[in-house]
């Protein structure tokens, strides 16, 4: 793995004989580390890797602005490296960020992912309001009581004015992504997507999860999980058991 690479992708269980490989990217704050569990719980069939976005975790140090363009080329070399179908998981802004990461890659005649799978994010043409909009936009103390009601930042870390002070920057960037977000109409995908939504989500609504079939010209699924907008932490085997099922299908069919 190049240092380009090895910057932007965290691989803490190599499977080089994995039929499937699963990039994870994580929700407005997190960092790869939030994915620590799903090499266990997915080998032997997959081999997972946490997209590590800039100003957390180990890359605390950095500005917290993410380059999509330096991604993109990050992943499409890495998918260039392994003939394995590859796959993409992004949470909440992470499933923003992975739609616009297939876009970029399709526009640079990049190999494109073998699936897409997004949580709890609305589908991107749509607009909306919930707990976690506008944050950009208010103070300090505004922005972590309302991520901390819903659900997005362990009170524990809430209590701690040093983790916080850490934290913000992510927090304030990736919301400033959020907010400032335009959506541009393009061809759909020709990537197939498979969607995962929490039933009891009061961010992000069924019908919102369902908008994202009009995205790809490959297949749409949608699964609803008995959750939150964070179920892939309340609710993880529910999650594992589900990606696990499909992505044999990805890898078994090579």
């Amino acid at each position: 793995m190049s240092t380009l690479t090895a910057r932007w992708f965290r691989c803490p269980r190599p499977l080089p004989h994995a039929a499937v490989r699963l990039f994870c990217l994580p929700y407005a704050g997190a960092g790869a580390g939030v994915f620590h569990p799903w090499p266990a719980a997915l080998a032997p069939g997959a081999e997972v890797l946490g997209v590590q976005l800039p100003g957390r975790e180990n890359r605390i140090a950095e500005p917290a602005e993410i380059d999509m363009a330096e991604l993109a080329g990050a992943l499409a070399d890495t998918a260039a490296s392994d003939a394995r179908p590859y796959t993409l998981y992004g949470h909440s802004l992470g499933a923003r960020l992975a739609f616009e990461l297939i876009r970029a890659l399709r526009d640079a005649g990049a190999r494109l992912p073998d699936r897409l799978y997004v949580g709890a994010a609305r589908a991107p043409h749509l607009a909306g309001s919930s707990t976690f909009d506008g944050l950009s936009r208010v103070p300090d103390d505004e922005l972590v009581a309302r991520v901390v009601a819903g659900g997005g930042v362990p009170e524990a870390v809430a209590d701690e004015p040093e983790l916080l002070e850490l934290l913000l920057p992510a927090l304030r960037a990736d919301f400033t992504l959020l907010d400032e977000y335009v959506y541009r109409p393009e061809e759909p995908l020709p990537v197939p997507i498979t969607a995962f939504a929490g039933t009891l989500d009061r961010a992000v609504s069924m019908e919102q999860m369902a908008g994202w079939e009009g995205h790809t010209t490959a297949g749409f699924v949608l699964h609803r999980i008995d959750g939150g907008h964070f179920f892939l932490h309340e609710r993880e085997a529910d999650l594992f058991a589900l990606l696990s099922a499909d992505l044999a299908t990805v890898g078994g069919a090579r």
